[in-house]
């Protein structure tokens, strides 16, 4: 989780500095329902290269740091005890003393090393860009944990887990959002194709870190 946290704080700090954007900031909807309601239910894509690629956005100025984006994706994923949280709330502090809080889960990389590791072929990205596990597959080496730059895979008693964006529980990506987006109450958190967030934002959002190209976006305070 160090490293984690040390990759991200750079770029969270930079944006907590820059003007934010009033479109997303106001409470603007970025459309994710017209990018993919015409496409086939999400499958793994057979060279890993994603038709459109989806993503997080989160608004520093807008979260709170009150765990219900965590509470949500717990209960709608029905994680059992020994399941660690695929979702966290982090803290990080600028020089003047004020406090930004970002939610962050896996970053489904544009080119995730997790998926480059696995000797079992259980890691795969679909054609939304979505890298998810096949449990049945994964054979607990751990190879995923040690490859990640942001500590994302984690494990309980029957293999890897981590966000697929709310799949398995039922979300159809392009269609809604995932459950810890809809459990946001002060719009803290968007979900959609990467290209549309960063346009919603007039290219005010910036990538929450750069190793393996991760699908999550940093938006500045006001």
């Amino acid at each position: 989780m160090g490293e984690s946290v040390n990759v991200t704080r750079r770029t969270v700090l930079k944006a907590s500095a820059m003007g934010a954007c009033a479109l997303v900031l106001g409470g603007a909807a970025v459309s994710v329902k017209e990018a993919a309601a015409s496409e086939a239910s999400p499958g793994p894509s057979p060279d890993g290269a994603a038709e459109v690629q989806y993503g997080f956005l989160t608004a520093l100025s807008r979260c709170s740091g009150c765990g219900r984006c965590v509470e949500a994706c717990r209960k709608e994923n029905d994680l059992s005890d020994d399941t660690p949280d695929r979702r966290r709330v982090l803290p990080f502090q600028r020089e003047r003393g004020r406090t930004f809080f970002v939610s962050i889960s896996c970053m489904h990389c544009a080119n995730p090393s997790c998926m480059e590791v696995c000797p079992a072929g259980a890691i795969s990205k679909d054609k939304n860009g979505i890298v998810t596990v096949d449990s049945k597959r994964c054979i607990g080496c751990k190879y995923c944990f040690q490859a990640c730059p942001y500590g994302v895979p984690q494990y309980n008693s029957v293999s890897m887990d981590k966000c697929d964006a709310c799949q398995k529980a039922g979300v159809k990506i392009g269609e809604e959002d995932p459950y810890c987006v809809r459990a946001c109450k002060f719009g803290a958190l968007k979900f959609g194709p990467i290209e549309e967030l960063l346009e919603a934002t007039n290219g005010s959002a910036i990538p929450i870190a750069e190793t393996n190209d991760p699908s999550c976006l940093v938006l500045g305070t006001e």
